[in-house]
């Protein structure tokens, strides 16, 4: 089995050997629903002059930026977090020896939360707001471009509230995730604002369920909400043309992740009205129903424990299942991973992830590039 090495960086720099021998453990969690979080755990000891020796250095200071990279084996770094410190926690025993200091960081989009602001976006389609509002925090934007939502004299898009939790709202009304994570080789922030990918190419990890010595994963287990898709049914008025503006999203729109997609399996399908969306034409409901309706279909959700040997698992990601049966296996799509690093070189990712079909496509590659 491949080991793990990890190299912590505060305000871009490496961080100094007594911190780095001071490690106990470091958390990170990633998902693609919340912020990422980053806690280190370090081990603090009295000074000749009474002083702790972690704490009397005042390195983690309010947002100073933290990131964190890991290696398996002989492979290439890969940047796991980049985030910004906003709370350290000791904690003094009566026992010799024990006391602590935890450090919490979040990811960039703890920034966007800071200031809740009011502001018009004048003619412009939540795509370009979106790239917009990523760059004011040097972000890199991924964007899947979107059509205009309201143009002057109609209207315009308005904005009242922090900036992730507006481009938040922005991404639900078009059946986007909204997230931020650090580019593997250079660490530098990215940010999605776009649909989850297709199911296509090598996957990032092949897991192994009940496959004897071939077995990879730990307390595989996948949960089938039944009857949670659902179909979504709105209507508006245009009250200038006194005119009804239907909007209807019978199924979903996004590519199936398996054979068959879970909406169709469901006779007779659940319906959907969904009310006081404050949106009045077809053109600016029907994005948001047919958002519902492609969220809704994510409806088989996996979950399991991995080691170093799979490489180090992203959110966002194409995990191939096989060993779960005809129904269960097949690919998933990664929304969230928990990795746990000890000083000792111990390594596990505790790892969700969902599908919006069952079975197989007979596509589905198994083998993972690293």
């Amino acid at each position: 089995m491949p080991g793990i090495t990890f190299t912590l960086l505060f305000g871009f720099a490496p961080a100094p050997p007594e911190v780095v021998d001071a490690v106990q453990n470091i958390e990170v969690e990633s998902s693609i629903d919340e912020a990422s979080v980053c806690r280190v755990r370090l081990g603090m000891g009295k000074t000749l002059l009474g002083d702790w020796n972690i704490l009397e250095q005042d390195l983690f200071r309010p947002l100073v930026p933290l990131s964190l990279r890991l290696t398996t084996g002989i492979g290439l770094p890969e940047a796991v977090f980049s985030g910004y410190v906003i709370q350290q926690s000791a904690s003094f025993p009566n026992q010799p020896g024990d006391a602590v200091l935890e450090i919490t960081a979040l990811d960039a989009t703890h920034l966007m939360n800071l200031q809740e602001k009011v502001q018009p976006w004048l003619n412009m389609p939540d795509s370009a707001i979106a790239a917009a509002i990523f760059g004011q925090y040097g972000i890199v934007p991924q964007v899947q471009p979107t059509a205009p939502q309201l143009v002057e004299p109609e209207g315009s898009t308005i904005q009242r509230d922090t900036d992730i939790q507006f481009l938040k709202w922005l991404a639900r009304r078009n059946g986007f995730q909204c997230y931020v994570q650090p580019e593997p080789v250079s660490g530098v922030a990215q940010a999605y604002f776009k649909p989850p990918p297709a199911p296509a190419g090598p996957p990032q990890a092949v897991l192994n369920v009940a496959m004897g010595p071939e077995t990879n994963v730990d307390g595989f287990r996948v949960s089938y909400a039944m009857t949670r898709p659902t179909a979504a049914i709105a209507a508006g008025l245009d009250v200038a043309a006194k005119a009804p503006q239907p909007a209807l999203a019978p199924a979903s729109l996004q590519l199936p992740w398996g054979l068959e997609p879970s909406l169709t399996r469901v006779l007779p399908p659940p319906t959907l009205r969904p009310a006081d969306l404050g949106l009045f034409t077809t053109g600016e409901l029907q994005p948001a129903v047919q958002a519902i309706v492609d969220d809704s279909s994510w409806a088989v959700e996996a979950q399991g424990t991995v080691g170093p040997d799979v490489g180090v698992l992203r959110p966002g990601g194409v995990l191939n299942v096989r060993g779960a049966g005809r129904l269960l296996s097949g690919s998933y799509y990664a929304t969230r991973v928990a990795h746990s690093i000890d000083r000792n070189g111990g390594y596990t990712q505790r790892f969700q992830a969902r599908r919006n079909a069952v079975g197989m496509t007979g596509t589905e590659l198994y083998f993972a590039p690293f």
